[in-house]
């Protein structure tokens, strides 16, 4: 490696270098997607909620298996807390979720989008505030007696303004409710937090589950405004947490997570990768061998045909070269004028003088030639010279045919 090149790549690896730490020291862009998972530090992570639901007196259960499967060994006399961006179902899991409500059960759901298999099972709707392209969209959140909020709480980030509906003759008590703060909000306040009786248990369902969220938790008024949801629960009896159903859960496949999630042992395998990279590169280098060149094979047709014509002049067989030389000329002739070789001699001169443009005296003097000549026994060195020169002449008075390759 010259000199120039080692100063290349030392500027480069600083290069590569100084972006490296440029990216590692800049702060990453602020995430909002919603995950609600426990120990998720983002915006809309739950962290601060869970923690706030340690430090509370009561039964915690942490539920790792979906609802179908948990509900049949939960107690009867329990709150099923399931807190996610969406909650989907199917008509089997619904019915047992129903089921369990109906001996004593509360199931608590608390999502943007609930699955209409639940929905219509309690008679209830889900709509959204109409889009407001006009005016900037800010929620405010309100809280029905028996609980009270000091101020009206308003959220500031996105949101659709999922609410609840229902029909008149329906028993469903309001427990909150959502309004668009635009001026042009036609729609008024909408209930987001429900409750109603099913059997000897009770359904709720709240639409904000941001409510739960590292974001909302930051501020005191908002922390009362989640406070009093949890007053809904009874914790006399256990609390089920669910973090099966969670938009942000992390599934593991990989045993390497083992190793990645403790800093030191983590450390230790980039460390070994790092390691392995450079012996790859110097001892690579060292130990590869000279390529060898290959020199392209080189046409040895000229030097094919003089070694074989020398083997016949050696060899002084004059009549054998005499005989080689009327075949390659009868082959020329069938290949090249496209002539039958076997006919009449004068007919075969006339379509020869025809094909080749050679007059009809010189072609009948060549074919009489070179019959005399093939039906002779013994060839000597000047009935080759003058066989050669007859074809020679021949074909330097050839007038079509020409533009395709003697073979003789």
């Amino acid at each position: 490696m010259s000199k120039g090149q080692k100063i290349l790549l030392t500027l480069l690896s600083l290069l590569i270098l100084g972006v490296l730490l440029l990216i590692h020291s800049s702060p990453p862009a602020v995430d909002w997607s919603p995950s609600y998972e426990q120990n998720d530090s983002r915006p809309l992570g739950s962290r601060v909620f869970y923690d706030l639901v340690k430090k509370q007196s009561g039964d915690w259960n942490a539920i790792h298996i979906p609802p179908f499967e948990a509900i049949g060994e939960v107690p009867e006399k329990a709150t099923y807390v399931i807190i996610n961006k969406y909650f989907s179902t199917d008509p089997d899991e619904c019915e047992l979720l129903l089921d369990w409500v109906r001996s004593g059960g509360h199931l608590f759901v608390s999502a943007s989008s609930i699955s209409s298999v639940l929905l219509d099972s309690l008679g209830i709707s889900e709509d959204i505030f109409p889009e407001n392209l006009e005016a900037e969209r800010l929620f405010t959140l309100s809280l029905e007696d028996p609980m009270s909020l000091s101020q009206s709480i308003t959220y500031d980030q996105f949101h659709f303004g999922e609410y609840f509906k229902w029909e008149d003759s329906m028993q469903v008590q309001t427990l909150g409710k959502i309004r668009d703060k635009s001026s042009l909000d036609t729609v008024g306040a909408r209930p987001n937090f429900i409750q109603l009786r099913k059997g000897r248990g009770l359904v709720t369902l709240h639409a904000f589950p941001e409510a739960f969220s590292n974001y909302f938790l930051l501020d005191k008024t908002n922390k009362s405004y989640t406070e009093q949801i949890l007053g809904t629960w009874d914790l006399n009896y256990p609390v089920l947490l669910d973090h099966y159903v969670k938009e942000g859960k992390i599934h593991q496949s990989s045993p390497l997570y083992l190793v990645l999630g403790n800093p030191y042992l983590k450390a230790a395998y980039y460390t070994c990768w790092v390691l392995l990279l450079l012996w790859v590169i110097f001892e690579g280098k060292r130990q590869q061998k000279a390529i060898r060149v290959i020199t392209p094979p080189q046409n040895q047709s000229l030097e094919f045909a003089k070694t074989i014509s020398s083997i016949y002049l050696n060899s002084k067989d004059m009549t054998e070269l005499g005989r080689l030389q009327l075949k390659l000329f009868w082959d020329y002739c069938r290949r090249t004028l496209h002539l039958q070789t076997g006919e009449d001699k004068e007919e075969f001169a006339l379509s020869l003088a025809n094909k080749s443009g050679v007059h009809l005296d010189e072609t009948l003097l060549l074919v009489r030639q070179l019959d005399l000549l093939e039906a002779k026994t013994q060839l000597n060195a000047d009935d080759i010279q003058q066989l050669y020169q007859l074809i020679e002449d021949f074909k330097s008075k050839q007038q079509h045919g020409r533009n395709l390759q003697p073979a003789g």
